[in-house]
């Protein structure tokens, strides 16, 4: 798809800078990200995948919910309308899970419904999540049909139930804990699964990788996405 400019929004990048150094609302930071569902894009986005410094596994590392819905536009099946995208991230804030239902619902009007409306849950139980926010992720997690990558895995360990013990409980609870159980972390011991060590700028790719050839061979699994009978 060919770019297209516009004054009216920000890419991916320009956007998780200005909402991080606080420049932005959180529901602008929401409108600019979403309206890249639509396969709006701007030359800065064409060019993420060729310039090291704009590269995805950066994005991947400053801001993981940009990563999850620039990830998403490669697919093509593009949201035909946000509204009901900008409708539930409105009332994450407050969990009404009631409204975040009805915009789930107006999902069903789209094409691509059916990839559209596990997007939608997958995305909003990724905010849920870093957001500490434990009905609404409940909600996501309970409807479920959508897989779970790398960062939701690492943001789900980063939970702690002293610090927060209701979203410690959704999750613990949850079909997502008995696919992916808590793995114990020990950031900084510059080693690998089987001992060596690895270099630290490359460590969070390698894991990365590891845990999506893990994923991927899970979807097929037991209670799966699409489980297969070995």
């Amino acid at each position: 798809m060919a770019a297209s400019n516009s004054s009216s929004g920000l890419c991916f990048l320009e956007a998780s800078k200005q909402f991080q150094a606080k420049r932005i609302s959180e529901e602008e930071y929401y409108r600019h990200i979403l309206a890249h569902c639509t396969g709006y894009l701007h030359e800065e986005d064409d060019d993420i995948d060729l310039s090291p410094s704009l590269s995805l596994s950066s994005l991947y590392s400053t801001d993981p919910f940009a990563y999850a819905v620039q990830c998403f536009m490669k697919r093509k099946d593009f949201v035909k309308d946000i509204s009901p995208f900008e409708d539930a991230f409105k009332a994450l804030d407050k969990q009404d899970v009631q409204a975040i239902q009805e915009a789930a619902g107006k999902v069903d009007n789209q094409p691509h419904q059916e990839q559209i409306k596990k997007f939608f849950h997958k995305i909003l139980a990724f905010r849920a999540l870093q957001l500490r926010k434990a009905k609404v992720l409940k909600y996501c997690l309970d409807v479920g049909g959508f897989p779970y990558e790398s960062y939701f895995e690492d943001e789900a360990d980063d939970v702690r139930e002293e610090e927060d013990p209701l979203t410690f409980k959704v999750l613990e609870e949850s079909h997502f804990r008995r696919l992916y159980p808590r793995k114990s972390t020990n950031a900084g011991d510059g080693e690998d699964d089987d001992g060596f060590d690895i270099d630290a700028s490359d460590m969070s790719a390698h894991e990365r990788d590891r845990r999506e050839r893990e994923r991927a061979a899970a979807t097929f699994d037991k209670d799966g996405e699409f489980p297969v009978d070995w």
